[in-house]
Formats: C-alpha cells, structure tokens, sequence
C-alpha cells in the first residue's frame, strides 16, 4: 500500500496553512520541532493553536520571527539548508524548491539568478514553511502527495516593488501547468509559498482518489472569509491503481523517493507577496494573507511577530465546547503614538491612508501631555503582519518620532455578510452568531446610504427595513 496526502484547496493555499493542515492531522508539534533544530536557525519560535473557522475545528501555525534580513540571496539560503542537519533527500528537496523560486525571481525582474533578491521569500518564516512541510509529511511518512485544483484570487498586495495584481506574478509562475480555478473571493487565496510547495510537491491535480482514509486535518489562514478559510489534508492508504500522470517535471516526494513525470517545462517559484504576507504573508497577505494565509514579509524591526497567510493574518482559538464555535479571539496588533504639533487637517487624511493599505481602526482621542498641552493619541489596529506598513505610513505622514506597539486578543463573533432583498433594493448584511446560538444583524452603511440618496427616504428606514429583512431571511 502507498501512503499518501491529499491537499484539498477549500480557501486557497499557504505555507502556515499546510503545517496547520499537517499538525491537524497528528503530526506532534514537537516531532516538527525538533526536525526544525536540523536548520540551526535563530530567532523564531514555531506555534500552533486550534481555531474556528466558519465553525469548523482546524489548526493554525504562526511562525513568531525576530529575523532582521530583510532580503536573502539564493545562495545565502541554500547555504543555510546544505549547512543543516537535514536528511539529504530534504536538502535535495528544499533546495530544489528554493532554486525553482530564484528562477522565477530572476525572469520577473531580469536579473541573474546569482543577483536574485527573494525579497519577501527570503526570511527566516518562508524557510521554515518550506523545510517543515518537507520533513512533516516525511514524519508521517508520506510516500506521494496529490493536489485539488487551486483557487485563485483577484485584487491587489503590496510587495517590495509596489501594489501587484493578483494572482501575483510569483504565484502564476509556480502554478504553470497546475489546474487552476477562479476564485469570487477579492483576496490573495494562494501565496508564492503555498503555489511553491503545491507545485512542487504534488504529482498530480484532480479529485480525491480512491484511499482508505486513515487521518484528516484543517489548516487555517487568516482571515475571516464567506467560505471555511482552511487548506483540508487528507491522509490514507491509496487502494487502486496509481493517479492519472500529470504534466510535472521530476520531483523529489517527502518520502526521498524521485518520481519521473513527462512533461519538460520547469516551474519557477517565487515570494512577491507582501504577507504580508500579505505573509500575507499582503496578506496582500500577508493572507495572509490571508492567501488568506500567511507568508509574511521581511520586517526591519527586531522583535517577534506572528507569521500568518493570503490570505493571507490574525489568529483564532475554539473551544470544545460548541456553545462557544461561533467565537473568534483575534491576535491582533495596537500602535499608537501621541502627537502635539501637527496640522489637525492632516488626521483625516492620515486615517484613509491606513485604511487604504489593511487598518483593521483608526481613531483618535484627544490627551493632555506634558506642560499641558493638548494632543492627540493616534491608535491604529491591525493585524500583525501589517506592522511595518503601518509604521511607515505613521513614520512618513505625521511628526511623530516613536510609536509604541502591543499584541492584543481580540474577542469576534463569527460572521457573514450576505445581500437581502428590500423594497428600495438591496442591501448587504452582516449576519453574526452568538454564543447560545442566535443571531444578530448589522446592514452595510454604504448600500443603505446609496438607497436613502437614491429613494429620497430617510436612512432610517432603510436601516429598519434591511434589519426586517434579515430577520426573515436569517432568522433572530
């Protein structure tokens, strides 16, 4: 019997996700651990806790990193896998996905892959996505690894260069010859990452075949999405006939084993995400980052920082308990900083800025500081693998000299927003659950704004008439 996996691709994909999908699974933290030690990597720390996504139980990993290279050569990363205590089939795995990257890298920006800059792929975080999806699917002994077709996003990350099109070109790189679909979702579903170990560790892209399923695990991004925001990993016993062949070069399978496949185009891999993301892992993603999940960018600063998705970026816990599924705790990030001697006509620009590039709030509470002067505190909530962007912004746009930062949990209901028809037209709806099972409605300012504009009628009312209408349609 031939052990295999088989990543079904619910929300997309992402390097975080696929270690939670693993962890899931039953592969022991510690055992990913300690195969990790092999790296002799400093600074990072490796965690997994469970969540609840869309009231599905699953996994999420972040990757807490204090690494302050904000760009690796290829070579600088393939010395630090050749240098490891790794099992040679690994290293022959890890570096031939990281040498697909550079040369994807490479073609993007016309350069030689000796010069290639991996940018956002070249941290500490990306490293240990790759190398530890590589020796978790050998812990559980993995023979072949099989694919569904990967969904793929629209909108736009900001990465190193500026704002990039998703899917981002890294990720369309990595995935050529892969079955692709489109995703409704406006977000990064995919990071280069998660495409990297996708394209280069499944053998073929198709339905779920024929096993005798022996284990399942969920591995979670970052956001909070309309569909379950998960990678789901099914593990078993393949018990017919091998998988259609699929146009892929040879591979090197977590189990060390080398599978010939006929096709002969190679397929690049590169991080162009912002994860910031973007990771993002920006978040993008780091979605990340969402990706929804979570290869997230180099950060310049030094201490820890969660690693999260496109997807995908910010973490989630669940309780047994299913009285509590519906709730979230989110771990976010707090910035702030007083300010006394700027142009209050600047405050709300500054506000549309951070929310332009991924504030989650931005508010402002007049302070009383030293030598009685009146200021004001600016307060920026975000998820972590926003940081440095938000930083920069408040770094560039205010006079502030110092901004202070702390990691919060956040306590969210689970929620959707759904349309619902109303006699003025319609009107998007949070639907939100609570605790002991009901629900509660929020209608969508903007859709109630256009049709009190629109009808002449007061918003009120089509404030009430939206609520009404969720009642009947969702029920509370």
């Amino acid at each position: 019997m031939t052990k295999i996996a088989y990543f079904d691709c619910v929300a997309g994909a992402s390097g975080d996700m696929i270690l939670g999908a693993l962890i899931d699974a039953g592969l022991p933290i510690e055992t990913l651990k300690t195969r990790l030690d092999a790296l002799h990597l400093k600074d990072f720390e490796l965690e997994a806790r469970p969540v609840a996504k869309n009231a599905f139980a699953a996994t999420k990993v972040d990757v807490l990193v204090a690494d302050d290279v904000p760009a690796r050569h290829l070579g600088d990363i393939i010395e630090i896998v050749e240098q490891s205590d790794l099992d040679a089939a690994i290293v022959e795995q890890a570096v031939a996905i990281f040498e697909k990257i550079g040369r994807a890298e490479a073609g993007i920006h016309g350069t030689s892959l000796d010069q290639v800059h991996l940018h956002e792929l070249g941290g500490v975080d990306t490293i240990v996505d790759v190398v530890g999806a590589l020796v978790g699917l050998d812990a559980m002994g993995v023979e072949r690894v099989l694919a569904s077709p990967v969904p793929l996003g629209r909108g736009f990350i900001k990465g190193a260069h500026g704002q990039i099109p998703l899917p981002a070109p890294a990720t369309v790189a990595l995935l050529e010859g892969v079955p692709v679909v489109g995703s409704p979702l406006e977000i990064e579903t995919v990071t280069p990452t998660g495409a990297a170990l996708l394209a280069s560790l499944a053998e073929d892209f198709g339905p779920i075949p024929p096993m005798t399923l022996e284990a399942v695990g969920y591995g979670a991004g970052s956001r909070d999405l309309p569909v379950p925001n998960v990678i789901r990993l099914f593990i078993g016993e393949l018990t017919e006939g091998p998988p259609r062949e699929h146009a892929h070069p040879t591979h090197a399978h977590a189990s060390g084993h080398t599978h010939t496949h006929e096709h002969g185009h190679e397929h690049g891999h590169e991080h162009a995400h912002d994860h910031g993301h973007t990771h993002d892992h920006a978040s993008t993603h780091n979605e990340d980052e969402d990706g929804n999940g979570d290869d997230s960018p180099s950060h310049s600063h030094a201490h820890l920082h969660p690693h999260s998705d496109p997807s995908h970026d910010h973490a989630h816990t669940h309780s047994d308990d299913d009285t509590h599924s519906c709730l979230d705790v989110d771990r976010l990030k707090v910035l702030e900083t007083n300010i006394d001697d700027l142009n209050p006509e600047s405050y709300g620009y500054i506000m549309d800025k951070l929310f332009d590039i991924g504030a989650l709030d931005v508010f402002f509470i007049p302070i009383q500081m030293k030598k009685n002067r009146p200021a004001i505190l600016l307060r920026v909530l975000c998820r972590p693998d926003d940081v440095a962007v938000m930083t920069e912004i408040l770094f560039r746009e205010t006079s502030t000299l110092g901004i202070r930062e702390q990691t919060v949990d956040r306590h969210a209901l689970s929620r959707r927003v759904d349309p619902v028809p109303t006699p003025y037209g319609e009107v998007h709806v949070k639907v939100a659950t609570l605790p002991d099972g009901s629900v509660k409605h929020a209608p969508e300012y903007e859709d109630c704004r256009h049709l009190a504009e629109q009808h002449a009628v007061p918003l009120r009312e089509i404030y009430q008439v939206a609520i009404e209408a969720a009642r009947r349609t969702f029920g509370g």
